[in-house]
């Protein structure tokens, strides 16, 4: 996956985190199949109907958690970075040629107001 594009900036799209959503997937595709081993083996007792109730109870409540904590940057908007180069801009502002030179004719400006 190349995240490269021709004009060599990286582009980053606000997408779900990985970890968390592969291991949902994990979690949701082993929990369901567990559940279903449990209810094919039901032999009219009803332990295995209970267990496997048990197993797709948790299976769900922790798909649900994980895509809560896959996604919980979507719900944060305050805390995305908007304009991530402004500080490295204003820092390159103040030390560009021309702000060295202003402040260099306000420093004259000031001296000159001083002799008279």
């Amino acid at each position: 996956m190349n995240l490269k594009p021709p004009s060599k900036v990286p582009h980053f799209t606000i997408r779900p985190d990985p970890i968390a959503s592969f291991v949902c997937i994990i979690i949701f595709i082993s929990g369901s199949l567990i559940s279903l081993s449990f209810f094919s083996q039901e032999d009219g007792t009803g332990i295995y109907q209970q267990k496997g109730t048990i197993i797709a109870i948790i299976t769900g409540l922790l798909t649900f958690f994980l895509i809560l904590v896959a996604t919980a940057k979507f719900r944060f908007t305050h805390l995305w970075k908007k304009n991530a180069t402004h500080g490295r801009h204003h820092q390159h502002s103040q030390q560009h040629p021309t702000e060295k030179e202003k402040e260099f004719r306000k420093w004259l400006d000031q001296k000159r107001d001083q002799k008279d």
